[in-house]
């Protein structure tokens, strides 16, 4: 029976609120935080720890259970494999929701809803480009100039510079959106 039992409807069918929520559950997977409405984060919240915790319990039949609702084999691998590991010692409470405040279009209450262990992405530090290690003085990469490194690349004069077409005599220069975007359209590909 279903007594006092309730559904928040979110305005939509059975089947539109069904893949309404499959979608947001499939993208917090995959983003592992999304921006959404208070009440479709709220719903999205169950599913969502529903789909961990059947990652937690390694089965064929959980494997079958979560393909069947995500629809995406590559995201049940992901969670099977990367995501739920992360939750082993957690009995609960995979998913939390930051409220952001209103929207301004419609006054409509905005959330974060995101996992509480969220995976670690370790950016690699740039590598020093040429001029940065001219400009280390502790090391010995100075510029020394040695005899005949002149003649080896000479310097660059204005003739090899590409030259822009001369555009002083357009009538339509300068006159509102129409001279603007011929003046798009002359120089193709360049500044």
């Amino acid at each position: 029976m279903r007594h006092n039992r309730q559904t928040h409807k979110l305005g939509r069918t059975r089947t539109e609120r069904k893949a309404l929520l499959e979608s947001l559950v499939m993208s917090l997977l995959k983003h592992q935080a999304i921006k959404t409405t208070v009440q479709k984060a709220k719903a999205a919240q169950r599913l969502a720890d529903h789909m961990i915790t059947l990652g937690k319990d390694d089965t064929l039949a959980s494997r079958r259970q979560a393909f069947s609702y995500l629809q995406d084999h590559q995201l049940t691998s992901k969670l099977f494999k990367e995501m739920a590991p992360r939750f082993k010692d957690r009995k609960g409470g995979y998913t939390r929701i930051l409220r952001l405040g209103r929207r301004k279009g419609d006054g409509a209450e905005l959330a974060l809803l995101e996992l509480t262990e969220k995976e670690i992405i370790v950016k690699a530090a740039p590598k020093k480009s040429k001029k940065d290690l001219k400009g280390d003085h502790d090391t010995h990469a100075h510029d020394h100039k040695h005899e005949g490194a002149e003649d080896a690349h000479p310097p660059k004069t204005k003739a090899e510079a590409p030259k822009r077409p001369d555009n002083k005599g357009d009538k339509n220069q300068g006159k509102g959106f129409l001279g603007n975007i011929g003046k798009f359209f002359r120089n193709k590909g360049g500044s």
